[in-house]
This record gives C-alpha cells, sequence and structure tokens, in this order.
C-alpha cells in the first residue's frame, strides 16, 4: 500500500479518524492539565574533621581552619550518614518533622571529598522547599546524635556545615510529557488502526458481492456456454434382420447392410442372389447337383470391417 492509496483511505474514512483525532488532542490537553507537576529542590552539604583532628593535622597556634583537613575518613562517614538517613527509623521521623515528599541522598556525584546532596522531589513547591531545609537539619542533628550515642567527645566530632542552600524548586516536565505523549499517541494509533480494519472489513464485503451484483441490479447476465452434443451410442442389441423367406431372392444394399451391423463388430455375410439364376427348391429325395461352371453362381459380400476394409468386395466363386 502506497502513500497515495493511504491518503484515499484516510479521505474516505474521516468520519472515523477525525473524531478519533480530535479525542486525542483533547486527552493530551487533558492530561497536561490534570497531571500535576513535579518540582525537584537540592541542597549539598560537607562533613568537616572535628577540632582536635584539625589540630593534629595543621600545628601552630590558632590554625583551627578545618576545610584544610579532608582526609580519606571524611567520606567513610558522609557515606555512612547517607545510609542512616535513609533507613525507615529516620524516615518516620521526618514524616513527624513534616517532610511527605520523597527524598534521596548520596554522595554529591563526581566529588572529591565527604559531600552529601539531598534531593526532593514533591508536587508543592512552597512545602518542597520548607522541606529540604527540614532534611539537611535533621542530618546535622542526626549526625551529631550517632556520635553523641557512641561516646564521642565534643572536641572529637565531625561536624557539618552547608555548602549550598536549598534551591529554589524546579519543574521536572519529562514524566508528565511521557502521559501527555501516551495519550495522545494511543489514540492517534487506534484511530489510524481503527480507520484501517473498517476499510479493510468494507473491502471483503464487496468482494462478497460482487458475483451477486448484477443480478440484484436487474442487469442481464452472461448466459452459461451449452454443453456440447454427446455423440449417439449404438444400442446395445442391435436389430437382427429377419430372414428371406424361401424361394425368393435376397438383395441387400449398402445401407441395408450398415443398419444391420451399424457398429461392424462381427463379421456379417450377406447372400445375394440374382434374379432366375438362384437355385429352385428341390423336391424330397433328390440329389442336388451344382450348375455348370457358365453360370454365375451366387456372389458373397463381406461386411466393410471385417473383411473389406471399406471397400465393396464382390467375389465369384472359385474367384
Amino acid at each position: 500500500m502506497d502513500l497515495g492509496e493511504i491518503l484515499s483511505v484516510v479521505r474516505t474514512r474521516w468520519y472515523i479518524i477525525l473524531p478519533m483525532m480530535l479525542l486525542a488532542v483533547g486527552l493530551s490537553v487533558g492530561a497536561f492539565v490534570l497531571v500535576p507537576t513535579t518540582y525537584e529542590s537540592t541542597t549539598t552539604v560537607s562533613l568537616l574533621s572535628s577540632p582536635a583532628a584539625t589540630d593534629a593535622a595543621t600545628p601552630g597556634d590558632n590554625n583551627e581552619n578545618p576545610f584544610l583537613n579532608f582526609n580519606g575518613s571524611l567520606v567513610a562517614t558522609a557515606d555512612f550518614l547517607g545510609r542512616s538517613l535513609q533507613s525507615t527509623g529516620a524516615q518516620a521521623e521526618l514524616l513527624d518533622l513534616g517532610v511527605t515528599e520523597d527524598f534521596e541522598v548520596g554522595l554529591a556525584e563526581g566529588a572529591q571529598g565527604p559531600f552529601l546532596t539531598f534531593t526532593v522531589t514533591g508536587t508543592d513547591p512552597d512545602h518542597l522547599l520548607a522541606s529540604t531545609a527540614t532534611i539537611a537539619r535533621y542530618a546535622d542533628e542526626k549526625l551529631a546524635k550517632i556520635q553523641a550515642e557512641n561516646g564521642v567527645k565534643s572536641r572529637d566530632m565531625v561536624r557539618m556545615t552547608e555548602i549550598i542552600p536549598p534551591q529554589k524548586p524546579e519543574p521536572q516536565l519529562k514524566d508528565k510529557l511521557k502521559v501527555v505523549i501516551a495519550a495522545g499517541g494511543g489514540t492517534t494509533a487506534l484511530a489510524v488502526l481503527l480507520t484501517f480494519v473498517v476499510e479493510s472489513l468494507a473491502r471483503s464485503r464487496r468482494r462478497r458481492q460482487e458475483p451477486t451484483a448484477p443480478a440484484a441490479g436487474g442487469s442481464a447476465s452472461v448466459p452459461a456456454r451449452p454443453a456440447p452434443p454427446r455423440p449417439a451410442q449404438p444400442p446395445a442389441n442391435p436389430p437382427r434382420p429377419a430372414p428371406p423367406a424361401p424361394g425368393k431372392p435376397v438383395v441387400a444394399s449398402r445401407d441395408a447392410e450398415r443398419r444391420a451391423d451399424p457398429g461392424g463388430a462381427e463379421a456379417t455375410v450377406i447372400l445375394n442372389v440374382r434374379p432366375g439364376t438362384g437355385p429352385a427348391p428341390r423336391p424330397q429325395g433328390t440329389t442336388w447337383k451344382p450348375a455348370s461352371p457358365a453360370t454365375p453362381s451366387t456372389t458373397y459380400r463381406s461386411s466393410e470391417r471385417s473383411h473389406g476394409r471399406g471397400q465393396n468386395v464382390d467375389r465369384l466363386n472359385g474367384s
């Protein structure tokens, strides 16, 4: 099926595809309006060495700058804190604090230090921003609580500071567009499929009705060709000619011979006696004597099929 035929089908079945296309547009607009937009907000924090670890790493008077000492142990502590924040107990505590959105905690992508990123998603931008700040504050408290429960002194505790404050929530249209495309594209595909299904059924119905259409319309139908005549079959038992009366000459023509034996299946010998030359009936007790050689005697004629092969054969006795 080429492009021209496709366009012809669409033009013919416009009453199917046009309402379906309008429905597709309506569903797309409805999905875009009804499906809520998802927003995302992020914040990034960093872990800092304890004051005692900073003094040991940077000897000197009044040299307590924690940003000069990012050792490998802080990265392990950051990973430990992130896993703890995603536990069931921590999520229940955050829910009590009013955090109803989904969030993720992980090491910052491409980071070479103990940097944690909190990603929070939701549909209410204002509440989402407040929840992001609540999660960052709860992480700081959680870190101090874990160390205190393990008997760590204040001077030896790892601290946390905020690097990137909670960002303004940004709309995330990817998931929303998926729903819109699924609604509009699915309806469009259904419209095309339904159009060609209806066209296929209509063509099948027309093909079935084509042989009976001329008779229904009243037009003259093509007469059937008469069957060729069958050749006449000879009778099974052809009638035999009656024997001639005694004393009378027997005369048989070719037509009589053919009527007597139309099929030529059996050899037929017909006696032909010329008038006045046949033998006379002899009385009882007398002996028959043959005629003189000069006198023409009886003529025998054989059938065409068995003896003559289509020729008349007249033979005299002794010839």
